[in-house]
Formats: structure tokens, C-alpha cells, sequence
């Protein structure tokens, strides 16, 4: 029987499920008062989904962290511990904004010096690649069928996520209630950026009503409900290789292990972007308004030159060679030749006897 953690509420209950199930509740009944005061309780009250910073500073000090413990040695600790797990470096950037975001709220209570600690937290972005589905992989992802609510929760949400651009936090609140039929599109306001509304047309191909319809949720953090995902990828069979860039070290490994809620969002902005959408739409139907720069951060793929631009570059068939022409050609077989006689690659009657021939060809009758 699961733990419930009496001074919670319901809500609160499933909202802390993970950490509660972890045990970093245990001491929350006593005295709550005094357990949001700790730092523990002060980091998973305001990220509940960050359990992975606990836990790896946990393993670092071999209990589970105060704010005495947070010196410049224990955070350069974290940052080294989170990159040699391997993970990509805007997920190290990420929980270290919020680490300092807490640390910068609480700063009397840690013994590091505030720009200390903020330097030491100050993760510089790495070159960082990502894999996204393919058409044919998002229906095939469809069509898996879930062995338990748990996987079902997981697979709604990434399948919104994916058709919808919406981040998991918003895929999770989407309804049919979003859609409106006369237009064909579903509309919401993003928790991260609620000073815009989203709207996007609705992917009738792959069934977005469907899973809209599906209202049941069972919310898990972010480590297990990727844990999850990657278990229905495998059994998707994604398994051709790939080598990507990740925390500045290159991997290669199959498709399935690379897999995260995040790449749902890459896989809507990479398919519109070989589909040809502008990435000024793109960007509005992410929420990223008028940024095209985090945009391009999405896409996973790039276009074919189309056969218009390659055209633009190549001589067309009824081109002739004008005197022009052959000016500029002689002027540039000079300087060529001249470097081949200097290197000994050439003699000049060689070279000599090549331009006739070239001009004999070439020139217009």
C-alpha cells in the first residue's frame, strides 16, 4: 500500500508522489513547519520533480543534504558527478539554475559565498545533439498498446506532446475541451509563458482527439516517466544506431535509449521544419513567439537543397560562353598554372596545349 503523508492533501499527495516514495517525506508529519525549513524540503517543495539533485548529493556526502553542506567543494561535487552520469548539458544548466534560484532565496543559510556559488552553478552550454521520430515512428509509437496505467499515462502524454508542440506540463491539461471545431485547431495558454495563447492545428492523420478524449492522469517525476518511456521506444523496436553529441562526448548506441519527453517537442518542430513550415510558424506554435533562435534548438534534421536554389547555382543548358566567359577563364587557368610550373606539377607546354584544347571546346562556333 502506497505511503500517504497525513498533513498533506490529496492533491499534494500526488503532486509530491515520487519523493514521497523515495522517503523524503518521512520526517514531513512531525513537523511540517520545520521540514520545509530544511533544505531538503525547501528544494523538492518548490521542484518536485528534481529528486535526481537529492539523490546525487546524497550519494556525494553519504546523507541527505543540509545547508551546511552546500560549500563550494559540495556544489563543484554536483556539477562534476552530474556530468560524468552523462547527462545532456542543458538538463546540468537547468537543475543548477534551480539550485541557485534556492540557494539564492536561502543565501544566510549556506556557508558559500553568493557569487561563489552562483560562478560554481554557472554550467556553460556544450555541444549537444538530439534524435526525434520520424513520421513512421510517431505511428508507430501510436499504435503500441500500454501494459499498465502507468505506461498509458506516459504514452497519452508524450503522444500529445508530440502532435501538439506543448510542453508536458501543458500536454498533461490538454482536453478535447481545448479544440475548436469550426477551425480545426486547439488552443491553450502555456504555464511557462502565460502572457501568450497557442494555437494549432489539429493532426487528424494521426488521431490527436483521441488521446485528447483521455483524461486520465497519474503525474511521476521526470526521471521515472522517462524511465517508462524508453521502456515502450525499446518495444517499439527504435533500435538503429546513432551517435550524437552529448555533455561534449560523442555516444553511439540505439535510437530508444536517447529518448526523452523532450523529444516529443523536437519531433513536432523537426517534422513541420522538413515539411517545409517557416520557422517563424514553427516558433508560434511552440509558444516561443517571435524567438526563432530557441526554435532552431529544436530542430533535429535539416532540409534537402531544393531544386530551385540548386538551380539558381548551375549554368543552364542554353547558356553560351561569351568573350567574358573566356576572359575570366584564362585569367584564372593563369594563376593556376603558375602555381603547377612553380610546384614542378607542370611544364608550360603542357599547359599550353591544355588551354587551346579547353578553348577549342568551348568556345561558340
Amino acid at each position: 500500500m502506497r505511503k500517504e503523508i497525513r498533513n498533506l492533501s490529496f492533491e499534494q499527495n500526488k503532486k509530491y508522489r515520487h519523493a514521497i516514495d523515495l522517503g523524503y517525506f518521512d520526517a514531513y508529519d512531525d513537523n511540517p513547519r520545520e521540514w520545509k525549513h530544511t533544505f531538503v524540503g525547501t528544494f523538492l517543495w518548490k521542484y518536485p520533480g528534481r529528486t535526481k539533485v537529492i539523490s546525487t548529493f546524497t550519494a556525494i556526502l553519504g546523507h541527505l543534504p543540509l545547508w551546511e553542506d552546500m560549500t563550494d567543494n559540495t556544489l563543484r561535487d554536483l556539477v562534476d558527478e552530474m556530468k560524468q552520469q552523462g547527462l545532456a548539458s542543458s538538463s546540468i544548466r537547468t537543475m543548477c539554475a534551480e539550485l541557485k534560484a534556492v540557494l539564492n532565496a536561502n543565501f544566510r543559510s549556506v556557508p558559500s559565498d553568493k557569487d561563489d556559488f552562483a560562478r560554481i552553478l554557472s554550467v556553460r552550454k556544450g555541444a549537444s545533439q538530439a534524435v526525434y521520430l520520424t513520421r513512421a515512428e510517431m505511428q508507430q509509437f501510436i499504435n503500441y498498446k500500454p501494459a499498465s496505467a502507468l505506461e498509458q499515462y506516459v504514452h497519452r502524454n508524450f503522444i500529445v506532446e508530440m502532435l501538439t508542440g506543448a510542453r508536458l506540463v501543458d500536454a498533461q491539461a490538454l482536453t478535447i475541451n481545448n479544440c475548436n471545431r469550426s477551425t480545426k485547431t486547439l488552443s491553450y495558454v502555456p504555464k511557462k509563458t502565460p502572457g501568450i495563447v497557442v494555437t494549432v492545428p489539429i493532426d487528424e492523420r494521426l488521431r490527436l482527439r483521441r488521446f485528447l478524449a483521455d483524461v486520465t492522469q497519474r503525474p511521476t517525476c521526470q526521471d521515472v516517466f522517462n524511465d517508462v518511456l524508453r521502456v515502450i521506444c525499446r518495444n517499439c523496436q527504435f533500435r538503429t544506431l546513432h551517435t550524437i553529441t552529448r555533455a561534449n562526448k560523442t555516444v553511439t548506441d540505439e535510437k530508444w535509449k536517447f529518448i526523452s519527453s523532450h523529444t516529443a517537442r523536437r519531433s513536432f518542430a523537426t517534422n513541420l521544419y522538413l515539411a517545409g513550415v517557416t520557422l517563424e510558424d514553427i516558433a508560434l506554435m511552440m509558444g516561443h513567439g517571435k524567438n526563432i533562435e530557441t526554435t532552431k534548438r529544436y530542430i533535429c534534421a535539416e532540409r534537402k537543397v531544393s531544386p530551385a536554389i540548386m538551380s539558381y547555382f548551375l549554368p543552364q543548358r542554353d547558356e553560351t560562353i561569351t568573350p567574358a566567359y573566356i576572359h575570366g577563364y584564362n585569367a584564372a587557368l593563369t594563376e593556376v598554372t603558375a602555381i603547377a610550373i612553380d610546384h614542378g606539377l607542370m611544364t608550360e607546354s603542357d599547359i599550353a596545349y591544355r588551354q587551346i584544347a579547353d578553348l577549342r571546346k568551348e568556345s561558340p562556333e
